[in-house]
């Protein structure tokens, strides 16, 4: 398999022959404006320009979008990429969503596994904040959705199982998917987001660290880390972090580069 680091939350995934755009957030620096009531890392979102040009990201198989927030799915995405794509969405309320921004193939991710070709994607809970009151009282009042959900990849063509964690804080439903489908690889989230200020929404170094030591096997990919407003963790402090605990087996990769397992 092949993981290459886009800008933030946004990868493409070679998966049993078959490639995945990962949650496009693909408009230009300062889009948006920085995410309120939290950390500011930057005067907006995305905190800077996609490192590509744009088109280049369309030749893939099919997208996935872990959940519907700006983040994982712009207006800029809806806008351009190609609607003829199979489109992965975590229910049938955003895949109805996605239909009405004119997407013809939508595609519900399923606990059960959903078949795409030699790969089967496994949906996958996440905890982004929905067991904290706060944040959850927060999402409502913004008018978004607590709900996210990470994807386990599995093929024949593969010797293992990759895991995508999804916009998650580190629980007990990380633990319990990993010793399920015992992925080799797991691409974290790990900006250390808050929503709002002091409300951990997405995983952090200290996290990071629970969890290599929990699965000490897997080798663990660090995405998601700079490019949005609230974040709190960048790639610079997480290096440094690999550096003192020796955790050989994280990678936090540069935009553009590509990992191979």
């Amino acid at each position: 398999m092949k993981f290459r680091q886009i800008r933030s939350a946004t990868s493409i995934v070679t998966f049993g022959g078959r490639r995945f755009l990962i949650d496009p957030m693909l408009s230009p620096a300062n889009t948006y404006p920085p995410v309120p009531d939290a950390p500011v890392s930057g005067q907006g979102n995305p905190t800077y320009d996609l490192p590509c040009e744009v088109e280049t990201l369309f030749d893939v198989d099919a997208i996935i979008v872990t959940h519907w927030h700006f983040d994982h799915f712009d207006d800029l995405a809806m806008k351009i990429l190609p609607k003829n794509h199979p489109l992965f969405l975590q229910s049938e309320e955003e895949a109805a969503l996605a239909a009405e921004k004119g997407f013809t193939d939508t595609r519900i991710l399923a606990e059960e596994g959903s078949a795409f070709f030699d790969v089967f994607l496994y949906k996958t809970p996440c905890d982004h904040g929905r067991t904290d009151p706060v944040t959850l009282r927060a999402y409502r009042e913004m008018g978004i959705t607590e709900k996210a959900s990470g994807v386990v990849f599995a093929s024949h063509r593969e010797k293992s199982a990759f895991y995508l964690a999804g916009d998650s804080v580190y629980f007990p439903g990380i633990d319990d998917t990993i010793e399920k489908f015992a992925p080799q690889v797991i691409a974290v989230n790990a900006a250390g987001a808050q929503y709002p200020l002091g409300h951990p929404i997405l995983m952090n170094q200290y996290d990071i660290l629970a969890l290599m030591r929990a699965h000490p096997d897997p080798d663990v990919i660090a995405t998601h880390v700079d490019g949005v407003s609230h974040a709190t963790v960048s790639r610079t402090l997480l290096r440094q972090s690999r550096q003192d605990r020796d955790l050989e087996k994280l990678h936090i990769p540069d935009d553009l580069e590509e990992l191979h397992f």
